[in-house]
């Protein structure tokens, strides 16, 4: 296997998939805090998390506009900037409802995050796209480790939730900047109308196979939302455990993920990513179902890390396989894929959080097998790997 061949651009997406995933979990692993601070249940907690994934959505729907007006580079700078000026406002908010304000900025810029950073990666990598994704989405999970621990240490030792989320803003303006001032390393590629995107969308819309690549994108972030999201709370709740503790816990299961993604950037070839899709699914089944079980916290430290690696490789994998099996847009594709799996993500935290309400979260975590067990059923169907076009091949 050759080794991997980082451009600029790749640094910038490391950067930006570290401060992005940071502002995903610095709400969860403060929750509980915030929950008693500003009086709301976990149902609102859930909420601040459909906020968040409502502008992401809406923002990934018009990014590609922006992307053929400005670039990917110049977007993803100023999108970053844009979530670093929401968290920003989001430390400072004295109420849940300018919280949840401030989360709609949040979204706005974690949206042209979310939609273009694998495009570039792809764009910059077009002929081994599934090694390079997987590796960039590992930033991801770094992200995660980092803010859960520091940021849990942090809360143990009595620091403010406000310069926790303060300290997640400035690392999204670093990624802006980054971005920003490495964006002459980016492909270039032919001016593209807005009649153009909207007949790429058209295209992919009407493509069947799209749907069964978008269910099995909205149940992969449905699981890694729910894992995500909620860790840190069952975690002290479950085991009367302290914030350190839930901090802990959600860096076990990024850590899994990590060592997943990085090393299925070395490793998942596009020839392999649709058996390493349908092995770690069934993995993943079996760790969905022992977490809930594990007795203490030594032994959901491990399940969980468990856990994240055997759904490290879904996200990324996805999306790659989905490339290479349908002759359509690659921008368009990896935006409209992850408007499946952004709302996946979104409305499994907040329903855990609504089950967590009524029957206590360690219900709730057993809402995840059932997931897996529709995602493997969905890899399953697509049938036989053979690709639809050739891996050298990338429409732009």
């Amino acid at each position: 296997m050759p080794r991997l061949r980082l451009a600029p651009l790749d640094y910038a997406a490391a950067m930006g998939f570290l401060a992005y995933s940071s502002s995903a979990v610095v709400t969860p692993i403060a929750l509980l805090i915030l929950a008693r601070e500003l009086s709301f249940g976990l149902a609102a907690g859930g909420l601040l998390e459909v906020m968040r994934a409502v502008l992401i959505l809406a923002v990934m729907l018009t990014s590609a506009f922006a992307a053929a007006r400005w670039g990917k580079a110049n977007v993803l700078g100023v999108g970053s900037l844009v979530l670093g000026c929401g968290l920003m406002l989001y430390a400072i908010s004295p109420t849940y409802g300018t919280i949840l304000l401030a989360m709609g900025l949040v979204g706005v810029g974690g949206g042209f995050v979310e939609a273009l950073t694998n495009p570039l990666v792809q764009e910059l990598h077009p002929n081994d796209s599934g090694r390079y994704l997987n590796f960039a989405n590992g930033f991801w999970s770094i992200g995660v480790l980092v803010t859960v621990l520091i940021g849990g240490e942090l809360l143990t030792q009595g620091v403010s939730w406000r310069f926790v989320v303060a300290g997640v803003g400035a690392m999204s303006i670093v990624a802006g900047l980054l971005y920003l001032s490495l964006r002459r390393g980016g492909v270039v590629v032919a001016d593209v109308t807005s009649r153009h995107v909207l007949g790429h969308k058209r295209d992919i819309l009407l493509a069947r196979k799209f749907w069964l690549f978008a269910v099995a994108m909205f149940l992969a972030g449905g699981v890694e939302g729910g894992f995500t999201f909620w860790i840190a709370s069952y975690l002290q709740l479950h085991y009367d455990a302290l914030p350190r503790a839930g901090g802990i816990g959600t860096a076990c299961f990024a850590a899994g993920m990590i060592v997943g993604r990085i090393g299925g950037g070395w490793w998942a070839h596009q020839h392999r990513l649709r058996p390493l899709l349908i092995g770690s699914a069934a993995a993943a089944l079996v760790m969905s179902l022992l977490v809930p079980m594990a007795p203490n916290l030594g032994t959901a430290y491990v399940m969980l890390a468990f856990a994240g690696l055997t759904i490290a490789c879904f996200w990324p994998s996805i999306q790659s396989y989905a490339v290479d099996r349908m002759s359509v847009d690659m921008t368009s594709l990896f935006i409209l894929l992850s408007c499946a799996g952004i709302p996946g993500f979104a409305f499994t935290a907040w329903l855990m959080g609504i089950v967590g309400d009524h029957a206590g979260l360690h219900a709730s975590f057993l809402i995840l097998p059932g997931m897996v067990v529709l995602l493997l059923v969905t890899l399953l169907v697509d049938g036989k790997p053979g690709n639809e076009r050739p891996s050298s091949t990338v429409e732009r």
